[in-house]
């Protein structure tokens, strides 16, 4: 049995397996490991980015708690709807239990973004916080996220190109892994780690905003860092659908294959663009309250900075206070050894 397990866990996507009526268990996977410290390491920046303005941190845990269930339902139901509308008959309304089993195919990001941001809305509305706040630091952590579980498709070998027609560059797809029209190609082909592209086109896009955002901040009005990510992950997701050969979609006139991650790419583009020019009021979007102004926000900053001296100072005036009374306990407790020694030394020269 124990070698069985071995066997097991030796499986290039398989972390973790376990004794289960006489087999082993495939119970974790190494992706699965990878999207828990991306969606952890994720929620950690948007703490920090909530506390950097002045907000509870702990909004984004409890946000979490909310926002999680929602966007994981999403990301798989967005992915089952694509091969449905692409012809395929594999997932039936008949099995429910195989259309939400991410085991089963995979999940979407769009439609974890999507449902994600409209749980991300109830959360906003029933907990009266600040949603654009929210939801710039929450999707500046989804860039880290995303990145890292790229690499978990790395790992299972998926969501890669075409072949590189190059004998050094790409990566080496086993035959066990290869799509179809690629069974027959030769062991050596290289494909394009397209997975690798979008991992380091979303880590780039973040440290670039991060960067921004520091150096910038108080210029930047809350959601223009949310209007920036949809620009760029759709921006780069509709270049990397050039070497996604996997991917559903409608087929033109031409022959040529539109994806549906490209066409909501696009639409996130459009998106982006409009929350930016709402957010810096070169546009009005119905319904929505008017962001600061640059005064205003240049203003508030200036006001979260000296409320930042000020909790500096009282902490530092804490700590003063702190080492005087250790220090007088430590002279009380220094006379009153001094006081014991010299009452002892008196008793033994009357002993005496």
């Amino acid at each position: 049995m124990w070698q069985q397990l071995l066997d097991c866990m030796g499986q290039r996507r398989v972390a973790v397996c376990i004794p289960w009526k006489g087999e082993p268990l495939e119970l974790v996977y190494w992706y699965g490991i990878l999207a828990a410290l991306g969606i952890a390491l994720g929620a950690l920046y948007a703490s920090k980015h909530m506390q950097s303005e002045g907000d509870d941190p702990d909004l984004v845990w409890d946000a979490l708690l909310w926002i999680l269930i929602p966007a994981l339902l999403g990301a798989r139901l967005w992915y089952v709807a694509q091969v449905a509308m692409s012809g395929s008959t594999y997932y039936s309304l008949s099995r429910p239990l195989e259309i939400l089993n991410p085991r089963l195919g995979g999940m979407n990001i769009f439609g974890g973004a999507i449902f994600g941001m409209l749980a991300m809305i109830v959360f906003a509305i029933v907990r009266k916080v600040n949603f654009w706040l929210l939801t710039d630091g929450a999707l500046m952590g989804l860039l880290v996220g995303q990145g890292i579980g790229r690499f978990g498709n790395l790992i299972n070998i998926e969501l890669y190109g075409p072949p590189t027609n190059s004998d050094w560059f790409g990566m080496i797809v086993p035959a066990a892994y290869r799509m179809a029209e690629f069974r027959d190609l030769p062991a050596e082909t290289r494909f394009h780690p397209t997975m690798l592209y979008e991992a380091f086109w979303l880590l780039l896009c973040f440290g670039v905003l991060y960067y921004l955002f520091r150096r910038y901040q108080e210029r930047f009005i809350h959601g223009v860092l949310t209007g920036c990510y949809f620009v760029l992950a759709g921006i780069g997701r509709f270049i990397i659908e050039w070497w996604r050969p996997d991917q559903p979609g409608i087929q033109l006139e031409s022959g040529a294959i539109l994806s549906y991650s490209r066409i909501l790419s696009m639409v996130y583009v459009v998106i982006g663009i409009i929350i930016v020019l709402d957010r810096m009021g070169y546009l009005r979007i119905p319904g929505i309250a008017r962001p600061q102004t640059q005064k205003q926000r240049a203003k508030a900053y200036e006001e979260l900075m000296r409320e930042r001296d000020r909790q500096e100072r009282a902490r530092e005036r804490e700590r003063q206070r702190e080492e005087r009374r250790l220090q007088r306990e430590e002279r009380a407790r220094i006379k009153a050894e001094e006081e014991a020694a010299a009452l002892a030394a008196a008793a033994e020269a009357e002993e005496e």
